[in-house]
């Protein structure tokens, strides 16, 4: 297994660049990160063969025991002409589970055991799609899912053009769950499919009242991240809001939370993929504290070991190539 090496004073890095070596790859998209319990990062993302988001996409999964100074390769999903899309990682004590799409059609896992040293075979997912009406493109995620109360929870949405198949428009949004460890999902609610314009890539944390808040990318307007808020991740959302404090210009953004304070990571601009700041709140971000990441941005996720936070994001390079970077901050400290 090959290590990439990390410049140790390097505050950001870019770690994953197109090259003509790279097994064709054009562009890295979709980036993901969780943090387990043993505080071992696993980072993983698309690796497509042309900017589509139908592109041939190879889905990477990349270990790290030692904070980010150094990853080893430990998985490679191989699309076989396919479009494998939108990886999602769940951390259960040390059993992993990772979820991604195949053709936006076809849910399916790969479990390790073993706090993501190796994976087992991937299967397919099967659960029904009670979303209402026929759709044609699903996707979960992306980022990373959560665990509440033993209840494994993934944001997802669903598509349905019966003129062009692979239109992504119109959208509904919610959620699979699993009550048994992810051996089987099912899907909750659909979140106000009626309200939002076009809603498609969540996130999903937990309050400091202990419920489930759900962060929504849309194409209405103002131009905020839609917040509501459930008890158990899987219906009864209530309190539908635009955060005046999260403008959003239609991008995925992500979030973690510890003890009752919630981390909100997406490009703070209500027009362009640009300033990625991370936001912290423990009032459902009626208030929040800002950390600024970097000018240049796209989709995001982080982590959170002891005080520090770890920010795997996109950037557009000079050629117009997606590529991702690795960043470690520390985290700033709100009261209770």
């Amino acid at each position: 297994m090959k290590k990439h090496s990390i410049h140790k004073n390097c505050n950001e890095v870019t770690i994953m660049t197109t090259t003509k070596k790279a097994n064709d790859y054009t562009d890295y998209r979709i980036p993901g990160i969780v943090a387990t319990e043993t505080g071992t990062l696993l980072r993983y993302c698309e690796c497509r063969r042309s900017q589509s988001d139908w592109a041939d996409i190879d889905i990477k999964v990349w270990r790290s025991e030692d904070l980010g100074e150094t990853w080893e390769s430990v998985l490679t999903l191989e699309s076989g002409g396919n479009t494998m899309n939108n990886p999602v990682m769940l951390v259960n004590g040390k059993t992993l589970i990772f979820l991604y799409c195949k053709n936006y059609r076809e849910l399916w896992k790969c479990i390790s055991t073993d706090d993501g040293k190796s994976f087992e075979k991937a299967e397919r997912v099967p659960f029904e799609a009670d979303v209402h009406f026929f759709y044609n493109v699903v996707a979960v995620g992306p980022g990373h899912g959560i665990l509440h109360h033993g209840r494994l929870l993934v944001p997802a949405w669903f598509a349905c053009d019966r003129e062009d198949p692979k239109s992504h428009h119109p959208s509904i949004i919610s959620t699979l769950y699993s009550d048994d460890g992810g051996t089987s999902w099912h899907l909750g609610e659909v979140i106000y499919p009626e309200t939002l314009i076009n809603p498609s890539e969540c996130a999903l944390a937990v309050t400091a009242e202990d419920e489930i808040l759900i962060s929504i990318r849309h194409e209405g307007e103002p131009r905020r991240r839609a917040l509501a808020k459930s008890a158990d991740g899987i219906g009864g959302w209530k309190e539908l809001c635009f955060a005046s404090t999260l403008a959003d210009p239609v991008c995925m953004g992500s979030m973690t939370h510890r003890d009752g304070t919630v981390y909100h990571i997406n490009c703070d601009s209500e027009s362009k993929r640009r300033n990625l700041t991370v936001k912290l709140s423990r009032d459902g971000f009626a208030t929040c504290h800002a950390l600024p990441v970097s000018e240049s941005a796209g989709y995001s996720d982080l982590a959170l070991i002891g005080d520090e936070l770890f920010l795997f994001y996109e950037k557009i390079n000079a050629a117009g190539r997606f590529e991702l970077c690795f960043e470690r901050k520390k985290a700033p400290s709100i009261g209770a």
